[in-house]
């Protein structure tokens, strides 16, 4: 986008500007607008629902859309997001909080997970955490948080599913953090969360299976437009909702959603074996899916880097633990933005509401 299509973006509000995309409207919510181009390529997709919702800061950047057609290029691959309360409050410890993360981190290390062949990866791409609670990796109450997804590993293609081993044994992130500040003390309390516990974040992803189960069905819908099949531009490919490549598609990010979820309990499991004397009580409280492709309410609903968060939804935005307040498509950003003159920008533009501070326990 050059400069002068920058400088039509429109303040509405405080954080909130809109503009206007080739085939869409985008509403951003930002410190400024210095990132409305970036979400151009959103609201060029012929078939698109108007606006496109679009979230920036210096922590991250995504947007959400609804539209008629099936865009690989416009959501980014499926993870997954735990949040993890121990009962052990941070003044227990004989080690400070940040002392206690290389521990984490060496231990973690030690243990090694239950092999994957290729018929439990299938399994597991059709059944995400349940199939993680079948081999007795998690508990069934944990369910409850994870919920149930799945897909369809036929579609992922070969070469997707034959990176599941090396995507299963690759490590999921962790973070640690103590509750600090609590802004909602009743929905703290439903989340079972305390100033000064200490708190476990997993984020995992769908890895190399997640990237290319999407890369060959991009390449798919491009074969498509390029023999006339398909009307449309080779640089922003997509497929009809009601086509049968829009149908596999669908099946193959259900399928690495589902692995990511699998993978996020895959750490749960890895780290209640590693902390069982340190934390013996890890408990998941929410969890949460971002990015993907998804049918919702007879639309396709493309998400890129932003979860999916209804109203009351439970997640981690930045340093934050947050409510969703069911803005943007029922969307939200797991990335944070620094308080401005007192204001925390997500909450004051009504996206989501603060519960507690998760304050880093390393620099």
């Amino acid at each position: 986008m050059d400069a002068s299509r920058e400088e039509m973006a429109e303040r509405a509000s405080e954080f909130e500007w809109r503009l206007e995309g080739e085939e869409a409207e985008i509403v951003l919510y930002a410190p400024d607008d210095s990132a409305a181009g970036r979400v151009l390529p959103a609201a060029s997709l012929e078939g698109g629902e108007s606006p496109v919702y679009a979230v920036h800061s210096g922590e991250g950047f995504g947007w959400v859309l609804a539209a008629r057609f099936a865009a690989p290029d416009l959501f980014s691959a499926p993870s997954c997001g735990l949040l993890l309360r121990t009962g052990v409050r941070s003044d227990s410890l004989d080690v400070s909080p940040g002392d206690l993360v290389p521990v984490i981190l060496r231990r973690l290390s030690e243990v090694v997970p239950p092999p994957l062949n290729a018929s439990a990866a299938g399994r597991l791409c059709e059944a995400g955490a349940a199939f993680a609670a079948e081999e007795g990796l998690i508990e069934e109450e944990d369910l409850e948080v994870f919920g149930r997804s799945g897909g369809a590993p036929d579609a992922l293609g070969r070469r997707a599913l034959a990176a599941a081993e090396r995507d299963w044994e690759e490590p999921a992130a962790v973070d640690v953090r103590v509750v600090g500040d609590v802004f909602d003390a009743e929905r703290a309390e439903e989340v079972g969360i305390e100033r000064g516990e200490i708190i476990v974040v997993v984020r995992a992803g769908s890895g190399d299976l997640g990237r290319l189960a999407v890369e060959a069905h991009r390449g798919r819908i491009l074969s498509r437009v390029r023999s006339g099949v398909f009307d449309g531009r080779e640089d922003l490919p997509a497929a009809p909702a009601d086509g049968e490549e829009t149908c596999d598609l669908l099946a193959a990010v259900g399928a690495a959603t589902a692995f990511a979820g699998g993978r996020a309990a895959l750490r749960l499991w890895a780290l209640r074996r590693a902390l069982r004397e340190d934390l013996p009580e890890l408990v998941p409280v929410a969890s949460w899916g971002v990015g993907g492709l998804r049918e919702e309410e007879g639309h396709l609903v493309h998400r890129r880097h932003l979860a999916v968060a209804g109203e009351g939804q439970i997640l981690c935005t930045g340093r934050f633990a947050t409510a969703s307040l069911g803005a943007m498509l029922r969307s939200a950003p797991p990335f944070g933005v620094a308080e401005r003159e007192g204001k925390w920008p997500w909450e004051e533009a009504g996206l989501v509401q603060r519960i507690a501070d998760l304050e880093p326990t390393s620099p």
